[in-house]
C-alpha cells in the first residue's frame, strides 16, 4: 500500500543539484552539471524526499532551518531559493564543501543561506531552530546519540526534525548480485533498523510523528544503474553517463510517493512533551 502526496514535479526534481556547475574542476564537468545535473542520483533522491516532506510541513516566514551534515547542499539550495523569507544554515565537517557552498550562495545571491564549518557533535545552540533536517549522516558518526541530543537541544519546543537514513544491510534487497556486498567505506555502523532508530529517537527526547520508507524498487534500480560497476570507477562513470536519462527517470518515479516498505527511512519527529 502506498500513500499519495503532492511531491516535486519532474522539472523541480531535475533542478536539484544543478547549481553545482559553479564549483566543478573543469569546463566539461561544469557544462554537464549545468545541463543535466550531478551524475550521481543518490543525493538527488534523498534530497527530494526531504524537500517533499518539508513542503508537506510548510515553512512559515522567519523560520530558521539547519541542515546537519549538509554536504553539497542540494536540498539547502533548493529550499533557500523557494523559501526566500526563511533563514537557512548548512553545517558540515568538510571544509571544502563549506567553501563551495559559500561561493555558490554568493554567486546565486542567496542572502538567506549561510554555512558553518563544524562537526555535528559540536552543535552549540539552544532553542534556536524551527526545523532541523539531516540526510544519511548519523551512520557516519559513532556517537549518534549525542548528535540527536544536540539537535533536540537546538530545536525550539514545537520544532521539527526530518531525517533520511539508510536501512541496515540485513534487511535491504537488491537487483544485481554485485550490490549484495555494496558498502560505504566511512559508515561506522551497518545503517539502521526500524526498532534501533525509533529507540534512539525516543531515548533522546523525540516523538516520531511520521515514519515511511524511500528507495522502493524504482529508487533501488535507479541507484544500481547509476553505480552499476561500483568497484571500477572509470567503467562506473562511463556506464552512469550512458544510463543517466534512465537513472533520472527511475529516480523521479521513486520520489513521487512514500512507501510502506523500502531501503531507506524518511522520518518526521518533534520534541516530546512540547509546551
Amino acid at each position: 500500500m502506498k500513500k499519495q502526496y503532492r511531491s516535486l514535479n519532474l522539472y523541480q526534481f531535475y533542478q536539484i543539484g544543478r547549481e553545482q556547475w559553479l564549483v566543478q574542476p573543469n569546463k566539461a564537468r561544469s557544462l554537464f552539471v549545468l545541463l543535466f545535473g550531478p551524475l550521481g542520483v543518490n543525493a538527488r533522491i534523498r534530497s527530494a524526499r526531504v524537500i517533499n516532506n518539508i513542503n508537506r510541513l510548510g515553512l512559515i516566514s522567519g523560520y530558521k532551518i539547519l541542515d546537519v551534515g549538509c554536504g553539497h547542499g542540494y536540498a539547502l539550495f533548493w529550499l533557500a531559493r523557494h523559501y526566500p523569507l526563511c533563514e537557512f544554515t548548512g553545517l558540515d565537517i568538510n571544509a571544502k564543501l563549506i567553501e563551495n557552498g559559500r561561493y555558490i550562495a554568493k554567486k546565486l545571491k542567496l542572502f538567506n543561506l549561510s554555512f558553518i564549518h563544524d562537526s555535528a557533535l559540536n552543535i552549540d545552540a539552544e532553542g534556536q531552530y524551527d526545523l532541523i533536517f539531516s540526510m544519511d549522516v548519523l551512520e557516519h558518526i559513532n556517537n549518534d546519540i549525542n548528535v540527536l541530543l544536540n539537535i533536540r537541544r537546538a530545536l525550539r519546543p514545537n520544532g521539527h526534525l526530518v531525517l533520511h537514513l539508510p536501512r541496515c544491510h540485513q534487511e535491504v534487497w537488491t537487483f544485481f548480485p554485485a550490490f549484495r556486498t555494496y558498502t560505504t567505506f566511512d559508515h561506522v555502523r551497518d545503517e539502521y533498523s526500524v526498532s534501533e532508530i525509533n529507540d534512539k529517537l525516543h531515548q533522546t527526547g523525540f516523538e516520531v510523528k511520521y515514519f515511511r520508507y524511500g528507495y522502493s524498487k524504482w529508487g533501488e534500480l535507479a541507484f544500481e544503474s547509476n553505480y552499476l560497476f561500483w568497484r571500477l570507477s572509470i567503467l562506473r562513470t562511463i556506464t552512469a553517463l550512458i544510463l543517466h536519462p534512465l537513472s533520472i527517470w527511475l529516480a523521479y518515479q521513486d520520489i513521487r510517493q512514500d512507501y510502506y516498505d523500502g531501503n531507506s527511512f524518511i522520518i518526521w519527529a518533534q520534541p516530546a512533551n512540547r509546551d
